[in-house]
């Protein structure tokens, strides 16, 4: 009966925790994101997005600096649960953290300013992501791949291979950040699957900084979507893009039901995103660094305006944009993970995915060309 009553008392404190982390980061991060609405702390002419520019679906003058709420209440919760509940968090989630506020700070300095150019913008990413993995060694260790796994047993090719992962997902996230609650959604939809690969695995540490994560990305949203009050910037994209990037590594290094393969899975839209635009840049003969309109969400986007949805809906066309993208990015990931969660993702299943899935996604991009030039 003792033993009864400890395991509920457990239970109860377990969940209360939990309430506390997701709560206290969603309202820490909502007050913060309306500060920086109605405040002028920082100056409108260095804060707001102006509508200028091609890759643009949004129709005013908004504010770009939304990522700073997310990366600050992150911050604040984490030294917030460790005095109230003595959560010592792992150096390697801190380290993580660490990294990507520095990242979000190169996208942060490219909102304020609006004159960097994408080239220098990337060799400071490059630069800084090769610093901390050389300090923190922070390296995808297994892929899954027999021959990939040979090639990263040399430390050269380890620190290669995870800058390319790294790198091409902050491009992809920034590519993928173009409607309203678009990324945003994304990552809390990955987080929580990843929160199933945790909890399986009973990675206390990684649970709580997911569940912080969450509870910030929530915060944000509600000023984010369905209406887009406040945008993520070029530092919250960044800063999302990083945070994934370095969590599926670290949870295929640390978790034995998750690999670098899971995590391409779940990662299989924005890897297709940003294949697919160097593809069709390099074909158009355009500039790799330019930004476009020609991203799916933007092509989507054109497509549902079309429709002339009624204004009375809560849902206008660029919220719907970033709904359907999600479930498009999604839904095909989530079905097969399923399936497979209890065993590990063979090479030839997993590639054999891919090439299903990429020509599923080039065909209905196509077809929307298509339909939105009749």
């Amino acid at each position: 009966m003792q033993r009864i009553r400890e395991l509920k008392l457990t239970f109860l404190f377990d969940n209360l925790e939990i309430l506390f982390l997701v709560s206290g980061s969603f309202i820490i991060s909502m007050l913060l994101t309306l500060i920086f609405i109605k405040e002028k702390i920082i100056p409108n002419r260095y804060s707001i997005d102006h509508t200028k520019g091609s890759q643009k679906i949004h129709d005013n003058n908004i504010k770009r600096i939304g990522g700073l709420s997310i990366v600050l209440s992150i911050f604040l919760m984490i030294k917030i649960s460790e005095f109230f509940f003595e959560i010592n968090n792992k150096d390697g989630l801190l380290s993580i953290y660490f990294y990507c506020s520095v990242i979000f700070l190169i996208g942060f300095v490219e909102d304020l300013i609006k004159d960097i150019k994408p080239r220098k913008r990337l060799l400071a990413l490059f630069i800084i992501t090769f610093l901390w993995l050389i300090s923190f060694e922070q390296l995808i260790q297994n892929t899954n791949i027999d021959f990939v796994d040979n090639l990263i047993k040399l430390k050269t090719f380890a620190v290669i291979l995870t800058m390319i992962c790294i790198i091409s997902t902050l491009n992809a996230t920034n590519m993928m950040d173009g409607a309203n609650g678009l990324l945003t959604i994304f990552v809390i939809l990955v987080n929580v699957i990843l929160l199933v690969y945790a909890s399986h695995s009973k990675d206390l540490f990684l649970v709580n900084f997911l569940f912080i994560f969450i509870g910030s990305l929530l915060g944000f949203l509600v000023f984010n979507w369905p209406k887009g009050i406040i945008f993520l910037g070029d530092g919250g994209s960044y800063f999302l893009g990083a945070i994934l990037s370095t969590l599926l590594i670290y949870m295929s290094n640390t978790l034995n039901n998750f690999n670098m393969l899971n995590a391409l899975i779940i990662m299989i839209y924005p890897i297709w995103e940003l294949i697919f635009t160097v593809f069709r840049r390099i074909y158009n003969s355009s500039n790799l660094t330019q930004p476009d309109n020609l991203h799916l969400h933007t092509i989507l986007h054109a497509n549902i305006k079309k429709i002339n949805l009624p204004k009375k809906y809560i849902i206008n066309n660029n919220a719907l944009t970033g709904l359907i993208i999600n479930i498009i990015a999604l839904l095909p990931s989530i079905i097969f993970l399923f399936f497979k969660f209890d065993s590990n993702l063979k090479d030839n299943e997993s590639i054999s995915f891919f090439v299903i899935i990429f020509t599923i996604y080039s065909i209905f991009y196509l077809s929307l060309v298509k339909r939105n030039k009749n």
